[in-house]
């Protein structure tokens, strides 16, 4: 009987054409065409970014610094027609002024200050007006200052002000140290992976997986509520609202077979559901990287699981489906109609993505009583099956945390089937 129960109920969301298609194809595609979407603006905006050439004010250049521009910029050029489509390194123009210290010291109200806060230009960097003075009498005068000024409320000047920092100056001081010493071979002990090409040590697909480990499990989580809840509100409180319930309950078929019947058959339509989700997902990783991956190339291929890898991640996930079809069909047995499900569910909804959210910001190994806590343990479990992380031990605390929750959900459910007041909506 309990059989019979499934397939009719499979039979009336498979039969709907309307409904397979707001629940299967709909989201399925919303995500897909959403996600490459999204994937490609972030990527355009990333390229722009490092393809913009940005605009730098020097004030009171010392004509050294003057002289390693150029330089720099003519190796710019070189391997710019080097590397063609592949290039990805800092560009710049210089413009070069003056000013007195009173202008210096209200550069931020100036005419230079209101270039930086309007865009006009992406960084100032200001020198002292004796600066090639005191590099020059670096053994008995003070070491001279670099000043920068940016705007944080800029993407263009936010970027180039660090490549300026830490790549442009910095290489304008090894320059002039070279012609201090006459070359830095003197002042330097060691060199770090000049020919060590291949340094990286990691399990295959470890990279991919981490850059997946951040997202996935949360929009996973999401999914898989979402797609039980879609259906799962009218699987009973919709029967229970059109009185199809009671002539249901009044058949002689035990109610624990009727509960069942509706838990299972709502499992096999979340994970149906999720399944289709998340194959959306997977087809829109070439374009949806940058967002979902932070850029790192991935693709099915790339995460190297074993057999053991995806039964562990299909147990989890199926783990997941129970405790969500259970909270989701107790709502629903509760509740004396759709809109009063879907009131109650709210919050819960609430709590799985708070839960989903939860293990983005979180870099510390996973302790394991995190791992026994009801709906953000399976994220968790989902994120270190990503990364190659979750031990066997853990998984089991995982696994057999969820079997409990849905054996006290399902025991909820069946009681709650057994009350008449409940049923009935007396």
């Amino acid at each position: 009987m309990l059989l019979v129960i499934v397939k009719k109920e499979l039979k009336r969301v498979f039969t709907d054409k309307r409904l397979v298609f707001s629940s299967f194809v709909l989201p399925a595609l919303s995500i897909f065409l959403l996600y490459s979407l999204m994937g490609n603006m972030i990527g355009n905006m990333s390229n722009e970014i490092d393809e913009h050439i940005a605009l730098v004010t020097i004030v009171n250049s010392p004509e050294s610094f003057k002289d390693y521009i150029e330089l720099y910029i003519d190796q710019i050029d070189r391997l710019k027609k080097e590397q063609g489509a592949d290039f990805n390194d800092f560009q710049l123009e210089a413009r070069y002024i003056d000013m007195t210290e009173n202008e210096i010291t209200n550069i931020k109200n100036s005419e230079t200050g209101d270039l930086v806060k309007l865009g006009k230009t992406d960084v100032v960097i200001i020198f002292d007006q004796s600066f090639d003075k005191s590099v020059e009498g670096y053994e008995t005068i003070q070491h001279p200052n670099v000043n920068t000024f940016y705007n944080p409320g800029e993407e263009y000047s936010s970027s180039a002000i660090s490549r300026i920092e830490y790549q442009l100056l910095t290489g304008y001081q090894n320059f002039l140290l070279e012609k201090r010493f006459d070359g830095l071979s003197t002042l330097s002990a060691f060199t770090v992976n000049i020919e060590n090409q291949n340094n990286i040590i990691a399990k295959e697909g470890q990279a991919a997986g981490l850059g997946m480990s951040f997202m996935m499990p949360m929009l996973l989580n999401i999914m898989l509520f979402a797609g039980a809840m879609g259906i799962g509100i009218d699987v009973i409180a919709g029967e229970k609202e059109r009185g199809t319930m009671a002539t249901l309950l009044l058949t002689p078929v035990d109610r624990k077979t009727i509960a069942f019947g509706k838990v299972l058959s709502l499992g096999i339509v979340a994970v149906i559901s999720a399944t289709c989700t998340f194959g959306a997902i997977i087809a829109s990783l070439p374009n949806a990287s940058e967002m979902l991956a932070g850029g790192t190339e991935v693709s099915i291929d790339s995460f190297g699981f074993a057999i053991g890898d995806y039964l562990m991640l299909l147990t989890v996930i199926i783990m997941q489906v129970g405790i969500f079809v259970g909270l989701i069909c107790l709502i629903s047995v509760i509740a004396k109609s759709v809109k009063e499900a879907g009131t109650y569910i709210s919050p819960i909804y609430m709590v799985v993505m708070i839960s989903a959210f939860g293990t983005i910001f979180t870099t510390q190994d996973v302790q394991m009583y995190k791992f026994m806590i009801p709906i953000m343990g399976n994220v968790f479990a989902i994120k270190e099956i990503l990364t190659f992380d979750l031990s066997l031990v853990e998984f089991g605390v995982t696994v057999g945390m969820s079997a409990v929750i849905i054996g006290v959900l399902l025991k909820l459910i069946t009681m709650a089937f057994n009350n008449e007041r409940t049923m009935f909506n007396t």
